[in-house]
């Protein structure tokens, strides 16, 4: 197996990090959000990434066969979690790893703020905020600010399980104290 690239919002790991995304589009539906976006590898578009918000899965629309050749072989690669995963599952991560992205460079390179990501009790993602904190108040167990972002937190999002933050290169846990709202 080759060496594999790990992503950093996802974490899943990939065989190359050529292909990018562009022009995501989503929209709520009554079953879930309908979303796409345009998939390159360099410069050349060789599909669309499509889910149609109807409950259905979320599939590959290639430019050309050698395409959907490429990308069934790319995601036939990927794994997360020491497995591999549906074309599907990878292609859904493809497109949080763009969205995630775009909210890093929106928020994240900001001094007077940090995002943040909670977790439900399954481990799936359930959140993407910023936050009006320096990433230097999150970064120390000790912090003094803590127990209100705590609080914060606990009051706006009570069903997140674990937060993490972005260090500017990776996210790591956020050490909360335990509080009551």
């Amino acid at each position: 197996m080759t060496d594999l690239i790990k992503l950093p919002h996802t974490g899943l790991h990939v065989p190359h990090d050529r292909y990018t995304l562009s022009n995501l589009q989503q929209m709520t539906t009554s079953c879930g959000i309908a979303y796409n976006a345009t998939v390159h590898d360099g410069e050349r578009c060789i599909g669309i990434i499509e889910n149609e918000g109807n409950g259905e899965g979320t599939y590959f629309s290639p430019v050309t066969y050698a395409d959907r050749f490429d990308v069934h072989a790319f995601a036939a690669t990927c794994w997360m979690e020491g497995g591999p995963l549906s074309e599907e599952d990878v292609l859904d991560h493809l497109i949080t790893e763009h969205e995630t992205a775009q909210q890093v460079v929106k928020y994240a390179l900001r001094d007077d703020a940090s995002l943040l990501r909670g977790f439900d009790e399954d481990g799936s993602p359930a959140i993407t905020i910023a936050i009006g904190t320096p990433l230097v108040w999150l970064d120390r167990a000790d912090s003094p600010f803590l127990p209100q972002i705590a609080r914060d937190l606990k009051a706006s999002d009570p069903d997140v399980a674990a937060w993490e933050f972005w260090t500017g290169d990776q996210w790591e846990p956020l050490s909360l104290p335990t509080v009551t709202v």
